[in-house]
């Protein structure tokens, strides 16, 4: 035979086993694909996993789901209580989402995102999220109606909303890195259930480890511009002409935004200056975009929105004693003694805030 044939069919032999011996060790384990934590009266903690299901060698079926919980004095006890209930052992080489309930994330998360943060088989970018209510397990257990699994539907949703930059993103990593950050507070999506639809409806902000209170969806797109660059955005804005409230939705929006800081004054003054370009897709008013003046009065409208609503966003995060945007860090970054108690006791409470914004609206296409 054809030595350059049989070297062909070896490693097609070997592709097929590899892929056989692969198909085995999934089927012989729990490959958790998302958690969820919860508060138990008794215990402390209950542990929710979900997991695929692959049908028997001849059965014709969908993908099913398992899901299985466990209640625990600790993290890391829950998930020794999760393997006496499953008959396959449980991994957590393939976990894409970890949710806390609202009630749980009031008393704190580090307890429980540090242990998995520790699992050297845990991704360290996996995302987090808090569920409004004390059940998040109960996410994990929905019927969508839509053949999508619970554990891969939720993950898919939070990116979708990270992609089209209407939330701020984040991840495990990036929430460890805030929480032990003495300039900055972290924050995770804001996830609902209403009968069987999951929804995201905003941003959770945490004070610590501890959810301090919540926005809603044009106020975490207002927050994502306050923090970084925005790519690719979609976004709707009121509007008003001639005593009459329209609206307009600008998509490709892109932002940039600089932060400066003054310190040669009594108090700490911080300067945001973001600027926004953008384009019409939609506009249900009487305005005529063909006119150049009529697109400049929009832009005002539209800078002063953002730059208002910015502004008491961050008096209101002040107030709250809480630093989402990371003012902390960049006095930390101009500042050769830094002392994060002074930050927090006296500086941080008596900044002042200015919040500039610039829209440019490069295109109107053929609406009228």
């Amino acid at each position: 035979m054809n030595k350059r044939l049989l070297c062909s069919l070896l490693v097609l032999l070997l592709f097929v086993l590899s892929g056989c011996l692969e198909t085995r060790v999934v089927d012989e384990v729990s490959m958790i694909r998302a958690a969820a934590f919860d508060f138990d009266k008794e215990k402390g903690l209950k542990f929710t996993v979900t997991f695929p299901t692959f049908p028997e060698q001849g059965q014709e079926q969908e993908l099913q789901q398992g899901i299985i919980s466990a209640t625990g004095e600790t993290a890391k006890g829950t998930r020794i209580s999760l393997n006496k209930q499953s008959q396959k052992p449980v991994r957590f080489g393939q976990l894409r989402l970890l949710l806390f309930s609202q009630e749980l994330a009031e008393q704190g998360v580090e307890n429980t995102v540090r242990p998995m943060y520790r699992d050297p088989s845990v991704g360290n970018r996996i995302l987090l999220a808090v569920v409004e209510g004390n059940d998040a397990g109960a996410l994990l257990d929905s019927d969508l109606g839509i053949g999508e699994l619970a554990g891969v539907y939720i993950p898919e949703l939070i990116e979708q909303n990270y992609d089209t930059s209407i939330l701020p993103p984040t991840n495990m990593h990036e929430f460890l890195f805030s929480l032990y950050n003495d300039g900055r507070d972290p924050y995770l999506p804001l996830l609902e259930q209403t009968d069987d639809r999951i929804s995201v409806i905003g941003t959770a902000l945490f004070d610590g480890e501890r959810y301090h209170s919540k926005l809603d969806l044009n106020d975490s797109f207002i927050l994502k511009m306050m923090i970084d660059t925005t790519r690719q955005a979609v976004q709707q804005f009121e509007v008003e002409y001639e005593d009459e409230q329209s609206y307009v939705v600008l998509e490709k929006l892109h932002s940039d935004v600089k932060r400066n800081l003054d310190k040669s004054g009594d108090v700490p003054v911080f300067t945001l200056d973001i600027s926004i370009k953008g384009a019409i897709e939609d506009y249900n008013g009487k305005m005529n975009l063909d006119q150049a003046d009529i697109i400049k009065e929009m832009e005002q409208s539209i800078e002063e929105q953002i730059a208002n609503r910015g502004q008491e966003l961050l008096v209101q995060f002040q107030e709250g004693g809480i630093d989402p945007v990371g003012m902390g860090e960049k006095y930390r970054s101009t500042t050769r003694d830094w002392d994060p108690e002074e930050w927090e006791s006296s500086l941080y409470a008596s900044a002042e805030f200015n919040v500039h914004v610039n829209v440019k609206i490069i295109q109107s296409g053929a609406i009228e």
